[in-house]
């Protein structure tokens, strides 16, 4: 037990880094560095069999990274947050979908949302699954993924760690939304939105815009394993319908663009009430005008007194902004003036008028 408890400590954690570029080390290799330390070592006596099978769990998880992970049962036994669904128009005709747990109860209040969306005649969506959530069900995402894919297509399969066999999830009803479609992504989507992205990706349906996902698209398992601790573990993973998997691999965006961590926990903080239309465009500050000479009003007096006084104003300080989706209206407004722009070759330009002949003027 020692002699394999003491294998995990010597790779992890950072002999992994050198291990991907140097060979193995041999089981002969690290029974001699056990002598060696167990017999030389300055503090011999701290390698107890308690320490090394604690350092052995230690590196076995960080080794096996989000595959693996001791939870709380304190924390684990709390009621998982209500979630919701963030749903605005932030532009005529482009709309925003953010679920924040992935839940079964969201998966109504996106079909709610989606067709008051096509009912008000949005051409584009932008579905945003960058918020934070714990593990969810697959069939949660089967759900939310249900709402975009034609019915009877297969969406994703999902594989036992231990079972050759797959179950294939498909689609059980007909879309609602079958226009424009961009996602958001970054590296704290959950496991239930790298599946989303992942489908919608392959099947061509979407853009994805953001940063890398982690390769976390599995279904966990917790087990208590003492009276605080529960050990959460991949038990099966998700496979798209050409058998390719994205487990510790993740989704690369199509268009990367990075967001600073600051800015983005405010945003997706929950006491934050901030509408996400008020973190892609600013609001201009009140000036002296025309209007407000006629009015016999001056709006910048306020500003003055504050100013003179020694006070900031609100502009002094610029506020946060979500870099990430301001990309994504950029680039959908931008499609749009392209797409209207479009040169009709075939069109025949009309005859040119013959130049007019110069008058002399002595004449």
């Amino acid at each position: 037990m020692i002699r394999s408890a003491f294998c995990f400590l010597l790779l992890a954690p950072a002999a992994l880094a050198a291990e991907a570029k140097a060979p193995d080390i041999t089981q002969n290799g690290i029974q001699t560095a056990f002598r060696v330390l167990q017999k030389e070592y300055i503090r011999s006596g701290d390698l107890t069999f308690d320490e090394l099978n604690r350092a052995a769990l230690h590196g076995l998880l960080e080794r096996l990274q989000f595959g693996a992970e001791l939870v709380s049962r304190t924390e684990d036994s709390k009621l998982a947050d209500p979630g919701g669904v963030q749903a605005e128009m932030l532009r005529p005709g482009i709309a925003l979908l953010r679920p924040k747990a992935f839940s079964q109860a969201e998966i109504a209040v996106m079909e709610q949302h989606l067709a008051k969306f096509v009912q008000d005649g949005a051409k584009h969506l932008i579905l945003d699954l960058r918020a934070s959530a714990s593990p969810g069900d697959f069939d949660v995402a089967a759900g939310m993924l249900g709402l975009f894919v034609p019915e009877n297509e297969v969406l994703f399969k999902t594989r036992q760690m231990t079972d050759s066999n797959t179950e294939v999830l498909r689609s059980e009803r007909e879309p609602l939304w079958k226009a424009s479609l961009l996602v958001l992504i970054d590296g704290d989507t959950c496991n239930v939105g790298e599946a989303i992205a992942a489908v919608l990706r392959q099947r061509k349906q979407a853009l994805l815009i953001g940063s890398a996902t982690r390769g976390a698209a599995v279904r966990y398992e917790t087990i208590p394993v003492d009276a605080h601790w529960s050990l959460r573990f991949a038990r099966a993973e998700v496979l798209l319908p050409d058998d390719s998997s994205i487990f510790q691999k993740g989704l690369a965006p199509d268009f990367p663009i990075k967001l600073a961590e600051k800015a983005k926990r405010a945003f997706f903080d929950p006491e934050n009430k901030t509408r996400p239309a008020s973190t892609i465009s600013d609001t201009p500050r009140v000036r002296f005008n025309e209007a407000a000479l006629v009015a016999g009003t001056n709006p910048e007096l306020d500003s003055y007194i504050r100013r003179s006084a020694g006070e900031p104003l609100p502009e002094d300080q610029p506020k946060p902004r979500d870099t990430v989706l301001q990309r994504a209206v950029d680039f959908l407004i931008t499609s749009d003036h392209l797409q209207a722009a479009k040169i009709n070759w075939s069109q025949k330009l009309p005859p040119e008028s013959p130049a007019p002949k110069a008058i002399p003027v002595n004449e």
